[in-house]
C-alpha cells in the first residue's frame, strides 16, 4: 500500500492547527504512527468534526504533498472505545506513550493490534492496573526494549524468593533483601507470565516499568500523568 491508499488507524491526539484546520496524529495498521494535516476540521459542521477524535478507530488515506502528510478522507470504523474516568486517563497515556516512543513512518501491525486490544479492554474493565502493565510490558517489547525477566545479567534464572534491581539497559542484578527499590524475583517472573497476582507485584511492577519508561523517554515528561493527580486518591494510580 502507497500513501493514498485506504488505511485503518487509532486516532492518538488532536490540537488545533491555525483558525479552522487540525493535526492529527494516527497509528495506522500498516504504516505505523502518522501525523496528518485535516484541513478545515474545526469549522462548525465539518462532516470530521465528529470523527477525529482521541481513540476512535477510522480508515483513511493521506497525501504527501510537501513537508506535511495531508488527510483526505477518513471515514469511522464505529465507535471507538468509549473511555471514561480513570479508563480515559489511561487511555491519554497509553496514546502519549506512542506519540513520545514511536518513530513517525514505522510500521509496527503489531502495535495497532496491542493498542486496539489494549483500548478495548478499558473499556469492559475495572482493573486498569493490570491492563496498564499488560500493554507496556508488551509495548516495550513492541519497540524493541523489552525486559530480560527469565534470568538476570549473570545469566542465572530468576529466582522468586530472591530481590533484584533492575537496570533498563542490562536487566535483572541479584540485591539484599534491606536495598531501597527493586523487585522480588516474583514480580519479575509473574510480568513475564502476564499474571500479577496481589498487591505488592502490582507495586512493585509499576514501579519497575516507570523506571524503564523513564530511561527510554530520556527526560521527556508525560502530560498524561497530570492528569491523574486529581484522581490519585481514588485510583491510587499515576499511571
Amino acid at each position: 500500500m502507497v500513501p493514498g491508499g485506504l488505511d485503518q488507524a487509532i486516532i492518538l491526539h488532536c490540537r488545533p492547527y491555525r483558525e479552522s484546520s487540525l493535526f492529527v496524529d494516527v497509528l495506522t495498521r500498516d504504516h505505523g504512527r502518522l501525523r496528518l494535516l485535516s484541513r478545515g476540521a474545526r469549522r462548525g459542521r465539518h462532516p470530521l468534526s465528529r470523527i477525529l477524535r482521541p481513540f476512535n478507530r477510522i480508515r483513511l488515506s493521506w497525501t504527501e504533498r510537501g513537508e506535511l502528510p495531508v488527510l483526505t478522507l477518513a471515514e469511522s470504523l464505529g465507535s471507538g472505545a468509549e473511555l471514561r474516568g480513570s479508563a480515559m486517563y489511561c487511555g491519554f497515556y497509553l496514546c502519549e506513550l506512542l506519540i513520545c516512543l514511536q518513530p513517525l513512518h514505522d510500521p509496527h501491525p503489531g502495535l495497532y493490534a496491542l493498542c486496539e486490544a489494549t483500548l478495548a479492554r478499558l473499556e469492559s474493565t475495572d482493573d486498569v492496573e493490570r491492563t496498564l502493565r499488560r500493554f507496556e510490558i508488551a509495548f516495550l517489547e513492541e519497540i524493541g526494549y523489552g525486559l530480560r525477566l527469565e534470568e538476570d545479567v549473570e545469566g542465572q534464572a530468576i529466582q522468586s524468593d530472591r530481590r533484584y534491581a533492575y537496570d533498563p539497559e542490562h536487566g535483572a542484578s541479584e540485591t539484599t533483601a534491606a536495598s531501597v527499590g527493586g523487585c522480588q524475583g516474583a514480580t519479575l517472573l509473574a510480568l513475564r507470565r502476564g499474571l500479577l497476582e496481589d498487591d505488592i507485584q502490582l507495586r512493585e511492577a509499576k514501579h519497575l516499568l516507570r523506571s524503564v519508561l523513564a530511561h527510554h523517554l530520556n527526560g521527556r515528561t508525560l502530560k498524561s500523568r497530570e492528569l491523574f493527580k486529581p484522581l490519585s486518591g481514588r485510583i491510587n494510580h499515576e499511571s
